[in-house]
């Protein structure tokens, strides 16, 4: 196939809701030291689904309100410049989607799951190690797979091809893309984030978030980090969208240690962002799926996995290592 860059599939793609308009106009009012809350409420009042949401979270238990906010600019003074900016970007990359049908096809409401999990995983675990934001670990949580969205807008039934691809290799997504396609969705996300003149540490988990990355950049590779953990405890937006399960385990392992964080802390976690998920779904009027189906698929399948699983293997790798040390020793006579 004669793949495009990444570029000319963010060229290509222009019907993605209200996001480049709606949300440079808001960044660039928050980010404005100057801005008060009447002007940052006046530009989010521009679009309707924001506002919705704004008051939508303002008014949810999580900010325990006794009295409804029905202002949009009261409600920017009790949520915090952070939140408006969560909610801005979670609007954006959830309203870019339009066409029900074919998104049925390809279970858009997994693929939401995956990026809300991911974001309130990525959140969590930013608050365990210390790290200085940890709203922003949420917000690339919910845009780390953008390119995901962006090849099925573009490519539509041909991306579909990825998904028996992983099955067959179990090398993950990015492998089975880079041979489909050429390119990988980390590009592809990664050229509209840049085009959106989002920061560049988010930038650089859209592109990297499946391998951890070497300590250059500090802020930028704990970020990278974090989220890349995040994404493997959640269940992928596909089936076999990590690599085999030993290499996912490795994987995961690795994260921790960079990160200095224990199974237990990651265990934990995991388990309290499922409950963290479905409200944050709930707040950003979002079907992710039936609740108790959810629930069950995380106890069963995700909840005890890597830290079970890592047992058996530890002790697998290490029968194998004492058998080479047996296969080596020298035959006494």
């Amino acid at each position: 196939m004669n793949s495009p860059c990444p570029k000319n599939i963010v060229e290509k793609v222009t019907e993605v809701g209200s996001l480049p308009q709606t949300l440079a106009a808001v960044l660039k009012v928050i980010n404005n030291p100057n801005s008060a809350a009447d002007e940052i409420a006046d530009t989010i009042s521009r679009d309707v689904s924001l506002t919705t949401r704004v008051l939508r979270m303002v008014n949810s238990a999580q900010f325990g309100r006794k009295r409804k906010v029905t202002k949009v600019s009261e409600a920017v003074i009790i949520m915090g410049i952070n939140s408006i900016k969560v909610l801005t970007l979670s609007s954006s990359v959830f309203g870019m989607v339009t066409d029900g049908e074919f998104f049925k096809k390809c279970n858009i409401k997994r693929i939401w799951r995956h990026l809300i999990e991911t974001a309130s995983n990525a959140r969590a675990i930013a608050e365990e190690i210390g790290y200085k934001e940890p709203e922003e670990a949420f917000v690339a949580g919910i845009i780390h797979d953008l390119g995901i969205i962006l090849m099925l807008l573009y490519y539509r039934e041909e991306y579909l091809e990825v998904v028996p691809k992983m099955g067959t290799d179990k090398e993950g997504i990015e492998s089975a893309e880079r041979s489909i396609f050429g390119l990988t969705h980390g590009e592809v996300g990664s050229a509209m984030t840049s085009a959106w003149k989002l920061p560049s540490n988010l930038t650089f988990v859209v592109e990297n978030h499946h391998k951890l990355a070497a300590d250059i950049i500090a802020e930028e590779s704990a970020l990278n980090n974090i989220v890349a953990l995040a994404d493997r405890l959640t269940i992928g937006p596909f089936e076999n969208y990590a690599p085999d399960i030993e290499k996912n385990i490795e994987f995961v392992q690795s994260a921790c240690g960079a990160l200095k964080l224990s199974s237990e802390a990651v265990n934990r976690i995991r388990k309290e962002s499922i409950l963290e998920s479905i409200k944050l779904a709930e707040y950003l009027d979002l079907d992710i799926g039936d609740i108790l189906d959810i629930l069950t698929e995380a106890n069963e399948k995700l909840a005890e996995l890597y830290f079970s699983l890592e047992k058996i293997y530890v002790e697998k790798r290490n029968l194998q290592k004492r058998f080479r040390e047996t296969a080596t020793e020298p035959v006494h006579h």
